[in-house]
């Protein structure tokens, strides 16, 4: 796993998301879309990505688009985004345990066990 040199704009690709959970498949387009960004450094605000990520994880591709184009899920992104920084979240990866304050940035496997179990008592 490497850091991408982009940082795109993933408004669709929440977009896409959505859509996919309402089809049975969030997981796996979730892990999809990862798995593309991570290793292969894809542009995740990017369209035609989405589709064919979305695509290859079995949802149709015109219904995806239409979904998309027509700003359907739109607006629980935005709300979802509203939710997320009145709770303190302003970017990821950010790490909520049991209720506690958030926590950010990127950690290692030893400070995460020492996290959950922290936040576990």
């Amino acid at each position: 796993m490497r850091r991408p040199s982009l940082n795109p704009n993933t408004n669709l690709a929440h977009e896409a998301t959505a859509f996919a959970r309402d089809k049975g498949l969030d997981g796996e387009f979730h892990h999809a879309a990862a798995k593309a960004y991570w290793e292969d450094g894809v542009d995740l605000g990017n369209r035609e990505v989405l589709l064919n990520i979305g695509a290859e994880c079995g949802l149709d591709r015109g219904e995806l688009s239409s979904a998309l184009d027509s700003g359907q899920y739109r607006q629980y992104v935005m709300d979802e985004h509203q939710a997320a920084k009145d709770l303190g979240v302003f970017g990821t990866p950010t790490y909520r345990i049991n209720g506690g304050e958030p926590d950010f940035g990127d950690k290692s496997v030893d400070e995460m066990t020492a996290m959950i179990e922290g936040g576990a008592s």
